[in-house]
């Protein structure tokens, strides 16, 4: 939580809702997480009370209230972004930081927040852009081997969700953000609770339906070469059970391979009755596919040091 990237992020995050005057307004921030921002800003001072909501208990800090000197407060709470544990009209400023590409449904989740949003109240929404993922592509299909990101989401079509719920935008921000393992395209949305929102335009940026399809035919071709690869040697063993992997996979037909991983939670796990191995327990021999993008370097080491040979070695790109 206090790394440099989610520091730098945290000062984003920040500086996006001070610039819009709601500086020291309370905060209830959805889908929290381990409270880092909440707890960053109360030790930055932030002068009004700031309540987590998560439906993962064990993720949360402890729940006791802590008081500042200024009497305001942070607490966090077991709550979902579907069902609001808050009265009518009682919240001032919702935040929702990455959780709307998780949920199936957004109308719901919509009418919940103006349902507890008093009025002329703010709700702000961080989600991935998606018309700027060409700009920050890390791998092949990356953005969309996520797979636990149902939707993908525009300025315009979170516009038209937030107008739909009687939502009116106040300002929207495109950038940069950094996490510990890589930066990604960022669409923040405030937006305000009003009894007749006028709707927004947004010129589009990206074709996000190209992307989209361009992205299945380089999963494609990136399954082609491993069946190549497979039937030119003798065994195909793959390291890093990666959420992209789990979009590959199911294009690898006809061929036998390996799984592996280093993580002793996943080599307790199985992929169609296939068992994940240590990577340690294999001999060094034929063709070694590194699959996730964001470690292969620091797989690619290790893998050496097994006695792999750099030749033997694919890297995923």
């Amino acid at each position: 939580m206090t790394s440099p990237a989610n520091v730098a992020k945290y000062q984003h995050y920040f500086d996006f809702i001070s610039k819009a005057g709601l500086e020291n307004t309370p905060i209830t921030d959805i889908g929290c997480g381990r409270g880092g921002f909440l707890q960053w800003l109360n030790k930055k001072g932030w002068q009004a009370n700031v309540i987590g909501v998560d439906v993962d208990i064990k993720s949360m800090p402890d729940n006791s209230p802590k008081q500042n000197s200024d009497d305001s407060q942070i607490s966090f709470q077991t709550g979902g972004a579907l069902s609001l544990p808050f009265a009518v009209n009682s919240q001032s400023l919702l935040t929702y930081f990455h959780v709307l590409e998780h949920i199936h449904d957004l109308d719901s989740v919509l009418s919940n927040a103006h349902t507890v949003l008093m009025n002329q109240g703010h709700i702000l929404i961080e989600v991935p852009d998606a018309e700027n993922y060409t700009q920050q592509p890390v791998g092949t299909a990356f953005w969309m081997g996520i797979r636990e990101h149902i939707y993908h989401y525009s300025a315009q079509s979170l516009s038209n969700a937030l107008n739909r719920h009687g939502f009116e935008i106040v300002s929207c921000q495109r950038a940069t953000l950094p996490t510990p393992e890589f930066e990604y395209p960022s669409l923040m949305i405030l937006a305000k609770k009003t009894e007749n929102p006028s709707p927004t335009v947004f010129e589009p940026i990206g074709n996000i339906a190209n992307y989209v399809t361009s992205s299945k035919l380089a999963l494609q071709e990136q399954a082609e070469t491993l069946i190549t690869l497979a039937k030119q040697n003798s065994q195909l063993t793959i390291w890093g059970i990666s959420t992209h992997l789990f979009s590959l996979l199911p294009k690898l037909t006809g061929i036998d391979y390996r799984l592996c991983d280093a993580s002793k939670q996943k080599q307790q796990s199985h992929y169609q009755q296939q068992l994940i191995l240590d990577p340690r327990e294999i001999e060094p021999e034929a063709v070694l596919v590194i699959a996730p993008y964001l470690h292969a370097e620091k797989i690619e080491n290790a893998a050496l040091s097994l006695g792999w040979r750099p030749q033997s070695i694919h890297l995923l790109h």
